[in-house]
């Protein structure tokens, strides 16, 4: 796998930073990829590392706002998230081909839905880890102060007031996702998303859809994720074991 660190800017004209992680034996297949509130691309690591190493193409990106993160800035409201994640699309299209799916993480993965549903061009989306109606539950969070919602660590909007934004696009974002195919996957022993939160998101998607179940906790639902993942992207985008590996593949 090469890995290469990108400076990118989005049709705003901010600056952040991506990792793009080129596989030696592409299919033709990217993917753009967004973390979680208070995280960072580092966080996905394993599952962009690891869907590379099965020939997909990877973006994943910083989000302005983010302390942890590389891209520095502020992050103002969602259409920060949404142009980061877009120009990430167009990134890939531009230097790995016109097949791409948004994939995120959380807060990452509302985002993606969105951009997703913004682009008809975008051939489907994978989510992890979030779902429906999260901001009355941050709000009991907060209240009880069982869960440290970590909004020093993002320059900017805290979760709460993006959860709302969030939530308030994205009824017309699954719409418009009608017909292209979306993985909602589910962590078990998420403490914040419920999994009725995450269901209820799966029931009231369009169709084509499929949702996944795994064992984890929030954190780490991106990387305890990796097999539903290539397995729903296999089914999509089978390798051909008989084709070349393309010219400019072989380094990393």
């Amino acid at each position: 796998m090469k890995l290469e660190l990108l400076a990118l800017r989005n049709a705003a004209g901010a600056s952040f930073a991506a990792l793009d992680y080129e596989p030696r034996r592409a299919r033709g297949v990217g993917l753009a990829v967004g973390h979680g509130y208070s995280s960072s691309k580092q966080n996905l690591d394993l599952l962009c590392g690891f869907l590379a190493a099965h020939g997909f193409n990877v973006v994943s990106v910083d989000f302005p706002g983010h302390k942890l993160g590389a891209s520095g800035g502020r992050l103002e409201s969602i259409d920060d998230l949404v142009a980061t994640l877009s120009a990430a699309v167009e990134y890939v299209r531009q230097h790995h081909g016109p097949t791409v799916y948004t994939l995120g993480h959380s807060m990452g993965a509302a985002t993606a839905l969105v951009t997703a549903a913004l682009d008809p061009q975008i051939a489907g989306a994978i989510s992890i880890a979030t779902g429906y109606g999260r901001p009355n539950a941050l709000e009991a969070l907060a209240v009880r102060g069982t869960v440290d919602l970590r909004s020093a660590y993002v320059e900017g909007l805290t979760l709460a007031e993006m959860a709302a934004q969030m939530s308030s696009r994205l009824d017309a974002a699954l719409v418009q996702l009608a017909g292209r195919p979306v993985l909602y996957v589910a962590a078990q022993r998420d403490m914040m998303v419920s999994l009725r939160s995450a269901e209820e998101l799966f029931e009231r998607a369009p169709e084509p859809k499929t949702f996944a179940l795994i064992d984890s906790d929030h954190t780490y639902a991106g990387e305890n994720a990796r097999a539903s993942v290539l397995a729903w992207l296999n089914e999509r985008h089978p390798r051909d074991e008989g084709s070349p590996v393309p010219r400019g593949m072989l380094q990393g």
